[in-house]
């Protein structure tokens, strides 16, 4: 966080305020995430963003002069670089939580829905993709994921969930995928910024082939390969691919 002061003036009168601004994603706060996410659907009024960025007053920030909105816009440029985070920032939203930090205690079959669906969802951009994302990705606390409450779950977030939520979870899911990417960097290709939809290329895509190369001809314990966690899978294909490019 940045600590700026603002000067504006009231019947003539010079004042001045603090502030905090946010210089990195896991900065924002839930209601800032989604106030940015909603810029990212439709054109927000610049006057409410510096309200809600930097927490003051709305007649305040209506006084704030060109240079003050160009020198704030310039320390926000972390919105369009996608650094590595690992957690997320909306932890809960209508009774449905996200994964731990690091992703923590997510299983393999989870992880790989989830993926799949967000993979689909950025690229397809059909709001039904991205409404079983998050519900694959947004679980009731202390429940396990199930394959098969995924439709009646992204029924839910269709009907509770707001657009720019939805959004803002995608956006926060991306910073996951990147952290994901920089500790697994031969199971994934990093995602281009510039370029969304060169996302389709990683690893995510092939998830299934990746299963049933795990399971072999073990069918009758797959769905224990599922129940692994995921870190745990992971781990196991990098040494793969290492043992692989020795041979």
């Amino acid at each position: 966080m940045k600590s700026i002061e603002l000067q504006y003036k009231t019947l003539g009168i010079t004042r001045k305020i603090s502030a905090l601004l946010p210089e990195r994603w896991d900065e924002l706060t839930t209601n800032q995430l989604v106030l940015i996410s909603r810029n990212y659907i439709t054109t927000v009024d610049e006057t409410e963003i510096l309200c809600g960025i930097l927490g003051i007053k709305k007649s305040i920030a209506a006084r704030l002069d060109d240079f003050q909105r160009f020198c704030i816009a310039l320390e926000l440029d972390f919105m369009d670089d996608f650094k590595p985070h690992f957690a997320f920032v909306i932890r809960k939203l209508n009774g449905l939580n996200a994964p731990r930090p690091r992703l923590e205690g997510m299983s393999f079959g989870q992880f790989m829905f989830v993926d799949t669906y967000y993979e689909v969802a950025i690229t397809s951009e059909d709001p039904e993709q991205l409404n079983k994302f998050i519900a694959c990705l947004y679980l009731p606390e202390g429940k396990p994921f199930k394959e098969q409450l995924i439709e009646d779950r992204a029924a839910y977030v269709n009907l509770f969930f707001k657009p720019e939520e939805k959004t803002a979870i995608s956006l926060n899911y991306r910073l996951v995928k990147e952290w994901i990417c920089e500790r697994y960097p031969l199971l994934f290709r990093k995602p281009i910024a510039e370029a969304v939809a060169e996302q389709s290329r990683s690893q995510g895509s092939n998830w299934v082939k990746e299963y049933e190369s795990l399971v072999g001809d073990d069918i009758v314990n797959q769905d224990k390969y599922s129940a692994l966690p995921v870190h745990t899978v992971f781990r196991y294909l990098t040494t793969k691919l290492k043992e692989n490019g020795k041979r």
